[in-house]
């Protein structure tokens, strides 16, 4: 739907004199755009801000009429010496949409460019993204239409964009893209910030749905908070959902709804699985997807012998999972006791690859779990961390872990130099997963 634009020419408009080339442009330029009354309050935006950013985006004064006069009235306009009339007929009679006249003030050129904008609001799209292009953002369409690629989208998109100096907005259509230092996005920043965001809008897509019909004398809704699969969630952003039961249906079982990455994801049904399924104790080690796998043929045989002989001593059993080493056994003591003598023989048999960082203050353990700079490292395919708040240490494996050794450091001096907590304060949330909310919305 093309709405009519009220162009500064024809009767009742008069003009001062000015040269043929300025008339010529004036006469190019509309004074005002029609736009369906409905559309008026998103145009404004939550207290005119909206508004207000069209008008300091395009260089235009916008007003908005406040309603539709019945009959014929006339309207002025003034600017640069001139005065502009325009007949303000009834919106009434065969069209049935009512509509609101936006009248623009600016130069010719400015007017222009204001008035494809409203058009462009008339026509249905969001005042908001066009507020943002007009400022310099890029504005990408999606196709998620799911609230939990979204959501998932929205937590990856915190990393993607802090590291190339952006924020992002994911909206239910479009993806709203902006340099934090409020410049204009152009030129390789601006593919570079594309490029990125194409490939988390991809990867969203590619999630994958898992069940676990778990037995609901497990208790298995506080699978959300199961500490063997908090380290999948705050590294791959895995969701995981307890689903409602109907309080008039009689079964033991409670479906358990994971949703993430494939790798991530699976490793995290299998851990639900081993507690809610068969009442195991769980624990696990993250790795650089294969990374236990890939192991030299001359350490592997010898680490597999001890495997076995780890698995006597405490009762439990190991698996190797693609993105996590993980323990299951009958008690929660003895899997604890085996998860800390498997994170000893990873870092004997592949030193290169794992590292254990204990001792750290909780006040530095917090820090870290809302660093974005420590989210962008574990974002790239060669970095896992293991952030463990009970035992406040951190566990490193890949190839960035002189970088996360500096967050470590960067945290701790941040800790040490912030002003003592109220204990009676709540801790503060976790940046990295919150997006995870489907009632996440800003990046």
């Amino acid at each position: 739907q093309v709405l009519r634009v009220a162009a500064p020419s024809g009767p009742g408009i008069r003009r001062s004199r000015s040269d043929p080339m300025a008339e010529e442009g004036e006469a190019q330029a509309p004074w005002s755009v029609e736009v369906p009354q409905k559309q008026v309050n998103f145009l404004l935006g939550p207290n005119g801000d909206t508004l207000k950013r069209l008008c300091k985006a395009t260089g235009c004064d916008i007003e908005v009429s406040r309603q539709k006069q019945k009959g014929n009235k006339t309207k002025s306009v003034s600017y640069g010496g001139q005065t502009q009339f325009y007949e303000d007929a009834d919106g009434g009679g065969e069209d049935d949409e009512v509509k609101a006249k936006v009248f623009i003030r600016g130069v010719a050129k400015k007017r222009l460019v204001a008035a494809e904008v409203l058009t462009a609001v008339a026509n249905g799209e969001d005042p908001e993204d066009l507020a943002a292009r007009a400022e310099g953002a890029l504005v990408l369409p999606h196709e998620l239409q799911h609230p939990d690629r979204e959501a998932w989208a929205r937590w990856r998109l915190l990393t993607a964009a802090h590291a190339l100096g952006a924020t992002g907005h994911l909206g239910r259509r479009t993806l709203r893209l902006a340099l934090t230092s409020g410049a204009a996005l152009a030129g390789p920043a601006a593919e570079a910030v594309r490029a990125a965001a194409e490939e988390v809008l991809q990867e969203a897509l590619e999630l994958v749905e898992i069940k676990v019909e778990a037995l609901d004398a497990l208790e298995p809704e506080e699978a959300a908070s199961d500490m063997a699969v908090a380290p999948l969630v705050d590294q791959y952003g895995v969701m995981v959902q307890v689903c409602d039961q109907d309080d008039n249906a009689l079964s033991e079982f409670i479906t358990v709804r994971l949703f993430g990455p494939p790798d991530g994801a699976r490793d995290a049904a299998d851990l639900l699985a081993a507690r809610f399924v068969d009442a195991k104790a769980t624990a696990s080690i993250l790795q650089v997807p294969g990374e236990v796998q890939a192991m030299p043929s001359e350490h592997a045989a010898d680490f597999a012998g001890d495997v076995e002989a780890l698995e006597a001593e405490f009762q439990v059993k190991v698996h190797r999972g693609k993105t996590a080493v993980w323990i299951s056994g009958a008690n929660a003591d003895k899997v604890a006791e085996a998860r800390k003598m498997l994170q000893e023989m990873l870092q004997f048999y592949l030193p290169a690859a794992f590292h254990l960082v204990e001792g750290l203050e909780a006040a530095a353990i917090q820090k870290l779990v809302e660093d974005q700079d420590l989210g962008v490292l574990m974002a790239r395919e060669d970095c896992v961390v293991m952030v463990d708040e009970l035992t406040r240490s951190v566990w490193i494996c890949g190839k960035q872990r002189a970088a996360v050794l500096n967050r470590i450091e960067v945290a701790k001096a941040a800790a040490a130099s912030a002003p003592r907590a109220n204990a009676d304060e709540p801790t503060a949330k976790r940046r990295r997963t919150s997006a995870l909310s489907h009632a996440s919305v800003a990046l």
